[in-house]
């Protein structure tokens, strides 16, 4: 079996070690037969189980990078995945020997699965959440639980206020680093090619639509013209905000400011965003004002497909990610890593 992480240091071996017994575990397990809830079982199967090796790989990556990041030891860590699901982070955090592990999801179902995967497995893990950012924050708060590490892996695009987020992090747990990986590479030219058509497509057939109901209901008798142009004004806004800008609208025919940075739209019911794309100029401004310092870095693409010409091609970009350095990698690799913290960089 090829190694998770190169083996460069005690820390990648240990960790590279324990994922290649997870790999094992995981082989082993008997999925039809945990009954994993509803839609834990659809993504474990799809997202995890499907591509095993680069599932573990990215949270052996984001593990190693994150820990060396602190200068700790990983039984001096309390470590969070936030918006987990049902991956292999959390699961690896603890067998890695972290002091303290917490799994968080915004889905029952993800955490309900989460937990018998973990069961099944042999791993307890230390404290289960399941809430927003904001109830997860207040639940650490009564716990009194300050974290080293949060860690997400293709969260980060789909939060609706990131501006709300990441001063409630700032304030409520500002001795952890924040350590993302996305899939939403804006400097990527091909993925954000991507991105935008995703955008489009969920715009033009589902969020925009819902959210033209959500207008005709609150002005059945609005012009055609004010219309389309209060549909677009309200691209990027959802739930209360939404209701509050049509009306506003209703009221005294103030066209409100589109929150969407370019071509990304999100879901009028809830607010998740179809990954979020944006610049890291963008990201800086939103942190800028809680005294966070980022960082972003190139990271990797899977070389562990079942089809052998993909495994080349990730290969290749891979070895010109690495050569073109931290900046100018952002252009080929296929993920990036966000990397937030109160320390000077």
């Amino acid at each position: 079996m090829d190694d998770f992480l190169p083996l460069i240091d005690e820390l990648s071996i240990h960790i590279n070690d324990q994922a290649k017994l997870l790999y094992e575990m995981n082989s082993k397990l008997p999925i039809e037969n945990l009954q994993l809830p509803g839609i834990s079982d659809y993504y474990f199967k799809k997202n995890h189980n499907a591509r095993p090796f680069f599932s573990i790989q990215t949270s052996a990556e984001l593990l190693y990078r994150s820990i060396k990041y602190t200068g700790k030891s990983c039984s001096d860590l309390i470590v969070m995945d936030y918006g987990a699901g049902v991956g292999n982070l959390y699961i690896l955090a603890k067998m890695i020997g972290c002091k303290m592990v917490i799994y968080n999801d915004i889905v029952p179902e993800m955490t309900a699965g989460a937990a018998v995967i973990a069961k099944a497995l042999g791993v307890d893990i230390d404290l289960y959440i399941t809430a927003d950012h904001k109830q997860t924050l207040a639940t650490l708060k009564e716990k009194n639980i300050q974290c080293d590490i949060i860690l997400s892996r293709n969260v980060v695009e789909h939060i609706y206020d990131l501006s709300d987020f990441f001063q409630d992090m700032a304030n409520a747990q500002p001795q952890a680093v924040l350590y993302f990986s996305t899939t939403a590479n804006y400097h990527n030219p091909v993925n954000r090619w991507y991105h935008r058509y995703l955008h489009w497509k969920f715009e033009k057939k589902d969020f925009g639509p819902r959210r033209g109901e959500r207008i005709r209901k609150w002005m059945p008798d609005i012009t055609e013209s004010d219309f389309e142009k209060l549909l677009q004004a309200t691209r990027g806004l959802a739930m209360e905000e939404l209701d509050e800008a049509i009306l506003k609208f209703k009221k005294d025919k103030q066209f409100p400011v589109s929150k969407a940075y370019q071509t990304n739209t999100c879901d009028p019911e809830n607010g998740i965003w179809v990954e979020q794309l944006l610049p890291i100029k963008k990201y800086k401004t939103i942190v800028a004002p809680m005294d966070y310092q980022i960082k972003v870095e190139p990271a990797f693409w899977d070389t562990h497909y079942t089809a052998a010409w993909k495994n080349i091609l990730g290969k290749c970009l891979n070895f010109f990610t690495q050569k073109l350095g931290n900046t100018k990698g952002l252009w080929t690799t296929a993920f990036i890593y966000i990397i937030v913290d109160k320390k000077k960089m």
